[in-house]
């Protein structure tokens, strides 16, 4: 039996829900259906999640009690099916020395045969593993912490993935790595609608690295369109959502909606989805997300998201000007045979083989076992 162990120094599922969550979720169901333990050590950061929103907050007390763990407060609970362990601090590393103590207490009795990490490649817990001499592997799902360019971020001992062609070659360019390319879980059926009404512009999690403000200005430009502004999960971005939001205030054809654990909700009264990034756009998750339901979308052409589009779509540049997005979105809305045919090739890319979840879970066992 394979065991893996999990660790991240930020909060993980339901605390946050973004796509590098949903597609470790459905790795780990993958991996346990065919016979691997998983387990998963992570934070629980009040500042970020506040303890009257998180579903175990009051578990993680009593666990802290029954153990008396006053000085390092740790619930585990095992809602997701396999073991978390999540540890209370009030901001992320606070006493280093008692996470990697317990790190150390965890890798001797559950004695992993693999540690994975995908939220930055100088995460503690993971070189630490690393340092110990487990197979360690670093999934790097974005760009942070290789703004700097040091190619010494990775330690030689790490095994290095990448989540798209981008993110692989940024990697290998600020790096000594050269990693594997394993793309995000999308699993068809958490997204597929039986029907789908025309109804709204969707735009998703309105931060400005994914170009709120852009969007904003794009709903002020097509006051005869409805607009559907949908929250994001993101760790630290629950007040300045609600700051950049207040503007939409004054916009009637905007709707806003809370984030949606069941996104088929969004997607059956989506018409077309609005993707103007403004970071390094690693994949984009939505764009297939949507094109499973033949939707098709207007995205920045940033990074990574003209791979993930391929034809169903319209690629705008330069990507921070509201005028290129509104005159796609007319277009689209005006011209139904182009419409048409856009959804049609939307619906195409989405079955693309290098789409199908299952194809990269047996992608991510076979980079494991060439390592064993």
């Amino acid at each position: 039996m394979v065991k893996l162990l999990f660790v991240s120094q930020y909060p993980f599922y339901p605390d946050i829900s973004g796509g590098s969550e949903q597609s470790a979720l459905y790795l780990f169901k993958s991996l346990l259906e065919m016979g691997w333990q998983i387990e998963v050590i992570c934070t629980r950061d009040l500042p970020y999640v506040p303890k009257w929103r998180s579903a175990y907050y009051w578990k993680s007390c009593w666990y802290s009690l029954l153990h008396l763990r006053i000085l390092f407060p740790l619930s585990r609970d095992e809602e997701l099916g396999y073991p978390c362990w999540r540890v209370i601090t009030p901001s992320r590393f606070i006493n280093e020395h008692s996470w990697l103590e317990f790190l150390d207490k965890r890798l001797r009795e559950y004695q992993p045969d693999v540690v994975l990490g995908h939220t930055t490649p100088t995460c503690p817990l993971l070189n630490y593993a690393a340092s110990q001499a487990y197979l360690t592997i670093y999934f790097a799902r974005d760009m942070a912490g290789f703004e700097s360019g040091d190619n010494t971020l990775i330690p030689d001992g790490v095994k290095v993935l990448a989540n798209s062609p981008f993110t692989a070659s940024i990697v290998t360019q600020l790096s000594t790595h050269v990693p594997k390319v394993i793309l995000p879980f999308i699993e068809v059926e958490r997204y597929q609608v039986s029907h789908r009404q025309r109804e709204y512009i969707t735009f998703i999690n309105p931060i400005p690295e994914k170009g709120v403000n852009v969007a904003i200005e794009v709903a002020r430009q097509l006051p005869e369109e409805k607009f559907l502004f949908v929250k994001g999960k993101w760790p630290g971005y629950s007040e300045l959502q609600n700051s950049l939001l207040e503007q939409v205030d004054t916009l009637p054809n905007v709707e806003i909606w809370e984030h949606q654990q069941d996104m088929r909700h969004v997607y059956a009264l989506t018409d077309i989805l609005l993707v103007p990034s403004q970071f390094e756009e690693a994949f984009g998750r939505v764009i297939v997300e949507a094109q499973i339901n033949s939707i098709p979308v207007v995205a920045a052409n940033r990074c990574g998201i003209a791979y993930t589009l391929g034809k169903g779509g319209i690629l705008i540049e330069p990507i921070d000007k509201p005028q290129a997005y509104v005159d796609a979105i007319r277009l689209l809305r005006t011209d139904d045979n182009l419409y048409t045919e856009l959804s049609k090739l939307a619906f195409q890319n989405s079955q693309r083989q290098e789409f199908d979840p299952q194809y990269q879970v047996k992608k991510f066992v076979h980079f494991f076992e060439s390592w064993v």
